[in-house]
């Protein structure tokens, strides 16, 4: 079976996760979820950028075993991912540990993430793209990871505008979601994807 892979992109707090694994639990037989974050570097490889940490910027992921793992599920390979996914790693909150897991390729594969349209490998094999845009001051508060004082002005903000915002152009579909419910970009994108409604 060769899936069919949906890139969910936007802004850091713009619902992008809570997006994803509500349609994973409403069509677990149907989609699959693979997540960005399960590809950040170990954190001495990140690079550093006015004194931070960069965790915004692309060389803090490992891009290419990201193509390449998507390449493996259009084979309709399984393929092994570290995650810290909750749902399936219960305890990263404790042991802040990732441990491995097999994930099987469905025949919708959501790709989510900040930086997945930034890569031209990886959009090239997206079936279509959705941007959850969502305004600065917003995101800021809704951002749960790497909130250190000063990293907003001194790393995010610049980074924003110098990878993530570009990325935008290449989202087939964009959606503000700065005022809209959790269930309405739920619906709105269940449209797109043309997903019938579960009985």
């Amino acid at each position: 079976m060769k899936p069919i892979f949906i890139g969910i992109s936007g802004g850091s707090g713009a619902g992008k996760s809570t997006l994803c694994t509500s349609l994973l639990n409403t069509y677990p037989d149907q989609i699959g979820l693979i997540q960005l974050d399960d590809y950040f570097k170990k954190p001495n490889f990140v690079p550093e950028y006015n004194g931070f940490k960069n965790w915004d910027h692309p060389d803090a992921l490992r891009l290419d075993q990201l193509h390449q793992d998507l390449l493996d599920f259009q084979q309709g390979k399984y393929v092994k991912i570290w995650t810290k996914n909750e749902r399936l790693n219960p305890d990263y909150k404790k042991t802040d540990k990732r441990i491995e897991v097999e994930f099987e390729p469905k025949p919708i594969m959501l790709i989510e993430g900040y930086l997945i349209l930034h890569d031209s490998r990886i959009r090239d094999l997206f079936e279509t793209s959705i941007w959850l845009d969502i305004d600065q001051e917003e995101s800021w508060k809704r951002r749960v990871h790497f909130k250190k004082d000063g990293y907003l002005e001194k790393v995010m903000l610049p980074m924003n505008e110098q990878f993530i915002k570009p990325s935008k152009q290449y989202a087939e579909y964009l959606i503000d979601v700065t005022s809209m419910t959790k269930d309405k970009v739920f619906e709105q994108v269940q449209g797109i994807l043309k997903l019938e409604k579960p009985e």
